[in-house]
């Protein structure tokens, strides 16, 4: 609870926010399920006269909709029986930025509390900031940071809806990975998004273009965990806001086209001793090994990522991507600098030790992806786990005495899995297990009542 000088000090910094950078208008939004930043424009005005002490009400339909706006039936959160009562937006205000490329305009991001004052049990940052203080309470500080692949495809949202989202023609033609050439010719759009990023806090290491035509990667440097989650969520708006402006479609989905490469949202991990703020995976006597706690790290996320793929793996379209050999991990497998297992072991004498999971997509909301994944490790941590054995070369051709688990093939199979998995529930709350396997059935459903292209071209005629 803040005293009455900290609250005056914190307005009075809020005020020459405002006028320093003559703000006219916050953005105020909470994540949802699926990962997208939902909330309100509000003046400025009304911002620092209430909104950024006691937060802004807003319809909980926001988690209780899909990513289409159509409202999910038989949730146990809320509903028409329910009347869809309002949850609060309280700002956090760490995360205040100006909004580049918006002239007057900053944004903040929101934690969603129900109206008892309750964190909500189902926002995705919360469920991270409550994974967070677990691992603070053993000791640790989560680090962490994400690499992004997206596609920029030509014509706005606007266009390739009037098409049906067919006939998508990608920024650049064919694959040329890390072509600095090829770059030169996409660097209006890629670098005005580094500069966008870098005007707000977020330090992108590198950026490339990737294996599919249009398809490119982005590095964000790595931070403590909810900062990570917040840098990859603005990331995302930023990208869609700048290729927009530009009269492109920027795309985060895991496949778009079955000869195109997927796209990824590979996420870096360590933990930190705040005392000497040094990599607790780190291994000065053998640096080309994890330390013993890195490794318990480790085999606390090898072991359950079969059930909690639905969380890195959140829509149908996710195992289009990890079918195959795709540079995804399809089983629960870790390797020493490794692409093809699941979980890629990058040890080191110094704080650059980690670990990265190389399962989640770009359509994978990252809060929950970072609170899943440390989860996961504190397991491991907790439980004193030993990890499998090493894969050595193609985890996708291992020979059959290898015995690995296999990760669920399908969205239907993680759910299964999830729904049942004790470390999920320990973590996140029976609550938002709950909800979120609701949410994914949901998907699930929609796609079992679809016709589909491919339908209507293999039996309309034929049939």
């Amino acid at each position: 609870m803040q005293d009455q000088s900290s609250a005056a000090s914190a307005h009075d910094e809020l005020q020459k926010f405002v006028s320093d950078n003559d703000i006219k208008t916050f953005k105020v939004g909470v994540v949802d399920l699926d990962g997208v930043w939902r909330g309100k424009r509000i003046p400025a005005r009304y911002f620092l006269e209430s909104v950024a002490e006691l937060g802004t009400n807003i319809c909980n339909i926001i988690f209780g909709w899909d990513i289409q706006d159509e409202i999910i039936s038989d949730l146990s959160y809320t509903g028409w029986d329910t009347g869809y009562p309002d949850v609060t937006l309280l700002p956090d205000l760490s995360t205040l930025k100006v909004v580049p490329g918006e002239p007057g305009v900053a944004s903040v991001i929101c934690d969603a509390y129900e109206m008892s004052g309750e964190p909500a049990a189902i926002c995705p940052r919360s469920i991270l900031k409550r994974v967070v203080q677990k691992a603070e309470d053993l000791g640790y500080s989560p680090v962490c940071a994400y690499e992004f692949e997206f596609y920029l495809l030509k014509g706005t949202p606007t266009d390739l809806a009037a098409k049906d989202w067919r006939d998508l023609t990608p920024i650049t033609a064919g694959s040329h990975t890390y072509s600095l050439v090829r770059d030169t010719g996409t660097e209006f759009l890629i670098g005005e998004i580094r500069r966008r990023l870098s005007e707000q806090g977020i330090f992108i290491e590198a950026s490339n273009s990737e294996n599919g035509p249009g398809q490119f990667e982005m590095n964000i440097h790595y931070s403590d965990a909810l900062a990570a989650a917040d840098n990859a969520l603005r990331l995302k708006a930023t990208v869609k806001e700048v290729a927009a402006e530009a009269g492109y479609t920027a795309s985060f989905m895991a496949k778009i086209n079955p000869e195109w490469a997927g796209s990824s949202g590979h996420m870096h991990q360590s933990l930190w001793d705040p005392q000497s703020g040094k990599s607790a995976f780190a291994n000065a006597e053998e640096p080309g090994e994890l330390s013993a706690i890195g490794y318990n790290y480790l085999a606390g996320v090898v072991e359950t990522a079969p059930e909690l793929t639905a969380l890195y793996l959140p829509t149908i379209n996710s195992y289009k991507r990890t079918e195959g050999g795709q540079w995804a991990g399809s089983s629960a497998t870790w390797g020493l600098d490794n692409r093809t297992v699941a979980i890629r072991s990058i040890p080191s004498k110094s704080s650059a030790a980690r670990i990265e999971n190389r399962v989640p997509g770009a359509d994978a909301n990252p809060y929950l992806v970072i609170a899943a994944n440390i989860a996961a490790g504190l397991h491991g941590v907790e439980q004193e786990l030993t990890a499998p054995k090493r894969v050595e070369g193609n985890a996708y051709a291992l020979e059959e005495g290898h015995q690995v688990k296999q990760l669920p093939g399908t969205l239907d199979q993680a759910i299964e899995q999830f729904e049942k998995s004790e470390v999920a529930k320990a973590y996140f709350g029976a609550t938002f297990v709950t909800h979120y396997v609701q949410t994914r059935r949901w998907e699930l459903r929609k796609l079992q009542t679809s016709v589909t292209d491919f339908e209507i071209a293999r039996y309309l005629e034929r049939i």
